[in-house]
């Protein structure tokens, strides 16, 4: 593939930086859902849920985004902007931190994230293992983004330890069936692999805007959206490979997040779909 490679790898570069930044701040965002006596400063507290400091401003490209204020936590009712991808997305309608809210949900919510970061592992290893990817980069990309996933996964399954929740470590059945094994089967080139991996991290970022508008307080949507700049970040070098704008967007939808039928509840899969049938030649 003809790519900008020097554009590729500082992106690259700054997506180890997210990913860096993301892990420790998902931590302490779980220590402050379970423990609401800590005695973590306010300014560290302030960050967690969206307050800029002067090192939060990044720059992609051409645009100028915010880096911490993508934390869907506290405070008034304003536009919060998604980093790396330049796009902003609305708050959610209520920011309390106070109600308890569904433990169910969140547990779902966990859940379900967890799921979409183990299908990306191993997709990503069947992408790795397809022989398809030729270019240096993108196989340096592939390998990197997959070991970033296999953390989200490992930060997810713990939180939902944490909350009383039995971690779901097993690849999303439905999105496996609908969408990953299907293109995977259709992609005869490194340009399938890209267009796969494009697919799964726009699912996945905009799952976690989404779940940052569902969680039911301001710590665990602060704990989601603390990896959400990495996913965001993996979109943009995907669209730098394939010579796309990498800030298509103005706005961060979320209709394309994980549909309520992928959706991981108490007892495992909402619904699996059936493989799809080979026809007889």
């Amino acid at each position: 593939m003809n790519i900008n490679r020097d554009e590729v790898r500082r992106q690259l570069s700054a997506s180890k930086q997210d990913h860096a930044e993301a892990v420790p701040r998902f931590r302490e965002a779980l220590k402050r859902v379970f423990d609401h006596d800590s005695d973590a400063a306010s300014s560290a507290k302030g960050a967690l849920v969206g307050v800029p400091s002067r090192r939060s401003f990044l720059t992609v490209g051409s645009a100028t985004v915010l880096g911490s204020a993508m934390l869907v936590g506290c405070g008034k009712s304003s536009k919060k902007t998604l980093p790396v991808s330049g796009t902003s997305i609305p708050a959610p309608s209520s920011t309390t931190t106070t109600a308890p809210g569904s433990k169910e949900l969140d547990l779902t919510l966990l859940r379900t994230a967890q799921s979409i970061e183990v299908l990306a592992v191993q997709t990503y290893q069947k992408a790795i293992d397809s022989g398809l990817l030729t270019t240096a980069d993108v196989l340096d990309t592939i390998k990197l983004f997959q070991s970033q996933h296999q953390d989200h996964g490992d930060l997810l399954a713990k939180a939902t330890r944490d909350l009383g929740g039995t971690p779901y470590d097993t690849a999303n059945p439905f999105l496996d069936v609908e969408v990953v094994t299907p293109a995977l089967a259709a992609a005869d080139a490194e340009a399938g692999i890209v267009k796969i991996a494009v697919v799964l991290e726009n699912t996945a970022a905009q799952t976690y805007v989404q779940a940052g508008g569902m969680l039911t307080t301001g710590d665990l949507r602060a704990a989601i959206m603390s990896i959400g700049a990495t996913e965001a970040r993996h979109l943009t070098v995907l669209y730098g490979v394939q010579a796309a704008n990498p800030v298509p967007l103005p706005v961060m939808p979320t209709r394309d997040a994980t549909p309520p039928e992928s959706y991981i509840g108490p007892n495992g899969p909402v619904e699996t779909p059936p493989p799809p049938t080979t026809a007889a030649s």
